[in-house]
């Protein structure tokens, strides 16, 4: 057993395993480990995860995962750098150069991935357990989101006065509500279905970055105008 386990990087780092005859390099059994641990720890928390299913699913034994990892624990650890590292710069490196609704439309498109939905699992049990950690971004650190509204403001593409920690708020509620709560989300629109509630979710993101820009009163999505029919 490896005291302390190893992190992910270090894994990746070390494992250069021989390739299969279709030419793509077969999953080692740590890699197996942390594909089984993130679904069982995003479905069920650090509390509620088992030893025995990951395992099972990884299609290992339990001495494997102790040695590659050290504990369940460690397992959890090399689970959240893992993912953490893969959304850095979904959250934290901002493009501060480009419009802001082709930022904000494409996070929306971010939130629709399996490996975000995973992450944001993730984040929501940890933020039940009252874990310090549970933010998408490194202590420390400033959003992605909150860079790119600060340069739009600076750029006057929209209007400078607004609080822009509130503007990425909001932001943020748009793009992320509907996947970290999908049964709150369907009983909210009644239903919508989910490519028409896409659309109407990044045509309202228009509409606001438009009104906010320029000042003038643009049309709202059907969607979401006051007035419309309601979804079915």
């Amino acid at each position: 057993m490896r005291n302390g386990g190893v992190t992910y990087h270090e894994l990746v780092a070390d494992q250069r395993g021989g390739a299969a005859k279709n030419g793509k390099r077969p999953a080692t059994a740590s890699e197996r480990i942390l594909d089984a641990a993130m679904r069982e720890f995003a479905r069920y928390g650090f509390a509620g995860a088992r030893v025995e299913r990951i395992v099972s699913r990884a299609d290992v034994s339990p001495r494997s995962l102790y040695y590659h990892f050290g504990s369940k624990r460690g397992l959890y650890d090399a689970v959240r750098e893992r993912l953490s590292s893969q959304h850095f710069d979904d959250f934290v490196r901002g493009v501060t150069t480009e419009p802001l609704v082709d930022r904000l439309i494409a996070n929306i498109d971010v939130a629709m991935t399996p490996r975000w939905q995973q992450w944001a699992r993730l984040l929501m049990w940890e933020a039940l357990d009252g874990s310090a950690g549970s933010a998408p971004y490194p202590d420390g650190t400033v959003p992605g989101d909150l860079l790119a509204i600060c340069a739009a403001q600076e750029r006057g593409e929209i209007d400078p006065d607004l609080d822009p920690h509130v503007l990425t708020l909001t932001f943020i509620a748009i793009t992320f509500w509907p996947t970290m709560f999908p049964q709150s989300t369907k009983r909210l629109t009644r239903g919508m279905p989910a490519g028409e509630l896409l659309q109407a979710r990044k045509d309202l993101v228009r509409a606001i970055v438009k009104r906010l820009g320029d000042g003038t009163s643009a049309e709202l999505p059907a969607a979401v105008a006051p007035g419309a029919e309601e979804p079915r």
